[in-house]
C-alpha cells in the first residue's frame, strides 16, 4: 500500500510529467502529441507516460495504431486542477 503511494508521488516529482498531466487536463492525447508539446524525444516521452500509467495516474487505450492517454479518475482531475497543475505554462 505505501509503495503505491510512493510511486504516485514520485511520478508527480518531475517537470515533464507535470506538463504531460497539464495537457491531459484539457483533453485526451495520443502519445505522439507529446513530443512537440513537452519538447522531448519520443523515447523520453514514452518513459514518462509509462511512469504515470504505472503510478495509476493515467489510463491508456488503443485507437488504431495510436495509444491515447487520459486521466481516468475525475476526482484526481479535480485535485490536479485545485493544485494549479492546469496553470503550468506550456512548454516551448
Amino acid at each position: 500500500m505505501i509503495q503505491d503511494k510512493v510511486k504516485f508521488f514520485k511520478a508527480l516529482g518531475n517537470e515533464t510529467r507535470l506538463r504531460i498531466i497539464r495537457y491531459l487536463l484539457e483533453e485526451d492525447h495520443c502519445a505522439c502529441d507529446f513530443e512537440s508539446k513537452v519538447d522531448r524525444d519520443q523515447t523520453t516521452v514514452s518513459r514518462h507516460l509509462k511512469v504515470l500509467t504505472e503510478a495509476g495516474i493515467l489510463e491508456k487505450e488503443r485507437d488504431g495504431r495510436n495509444i491515447v492517454y487520459k486521466i481516468g479518475d475525475e476526482d484526481l482531475k479535480k485535485t490536479f486542477k485545485e493544485l494549479g497543475i492546469d496553470e503550468i505554462e506550456p512548454c516551448c
